[in-house]
């Protein structure tokens, strides 16, 4: 089972003080559901952090385009 993100774009709820980010859950059976990945700040700050790093690794590998 994996979750990808849904063409959609994340909504920051201020009275809650959270992140909700459109997901695709794909089931091993073939099934899939969209749903929302709910992130509280700390949370949206760690995933800001651990992407931004991805991303300059990515571009020290002088991939430009995708990932593959």
């Amino acid at each position: 089972m994996h979750a990808t993100p849904s063409k959609r774009d994340a909504r920051y709820d201020r009275v809650r003080d959270r992140v909700t980010v459109p997901v695709t859950v794909h089931g091993d059976d073939g099934m899939s559901v969209e749903t929302e990945m709910v992130l509280e700040p700390g949370q949206l700050e760690l995933h800001y952090a651990q992407l931004g790093r991805l991303i300059e690794r990515r571009d020290r590998c002088g991939r430009t385009e995708g990932w593959a």
